[in-house]
């Protein structure tokens, strides 16, 4: 079953290559990785839990957590997995928190839109084929929350 999923999102993701729209003018803000949790898959197996890292081009590394409340895929058949997109936004340092907030695909689309003014755009990576295909393309809404992490006195 997981090499049936992992060939679905090879050819989704070869065709993110001959996509022009998905094309974006000036270099990405940064880079989102994600690792998809198995802790809520037995409870709701629509929705799982997600730890982020968000890599900006200016500015700290952001961690985040979230919940996937959209799967283009069987939810309960995705177990731990990795998550990669481009991140595209309106400013040249990212802000602390700019990724939170709900995102979403649009119908036709492969990219996500959203955080709190829905002026961030997630596109998501091709990764090499040695660590598998970015279950990302099968993502059709989450949401995300920053993780403040404690002050050090």
């Amino acid at each position: 079953m997981r090499r049936l999923i992992g060939l679905i999102l090879l050819a989704a993701g070869s065709s993110l290559s001959a996509a022009p729209a998905l094309a974006q003018s000036g270099a990405p803000a940064g880079r989102l990785t994600c690792t998809i949790g198995a802790g809520l898959a037995q409870v709701v197996a629509t929705q799982k839990p997600l730890d982020c890292r968000f890599r900006p081009r200016r500015g700290p590394l952001q961690t985040y957590s979230g919940v996937i409340r959209g799967f283009a895929l069987d939810a309960r058949t995705v177990g731990r997995s990795l998550l990669a997109w481009r991140v595209y936004g309106p400013y040249a340092r990212a802000p602390l928190g700019v990724l939170n907030g709900p995102y979403a695909r649009k119908q036709g689309e492969v990219a996500l839109t959203g955080s709190v003014d829905n002026d961030v755009r997630l596109v998501p990576r091709a990764l090499p084929l040695q660590r598998g295909a970015n279950v990302a393309l099968g993502v059709t809404a989450f949401e995300l929350n920053l993780v403040r992490s404690p002050r050090k006195r």
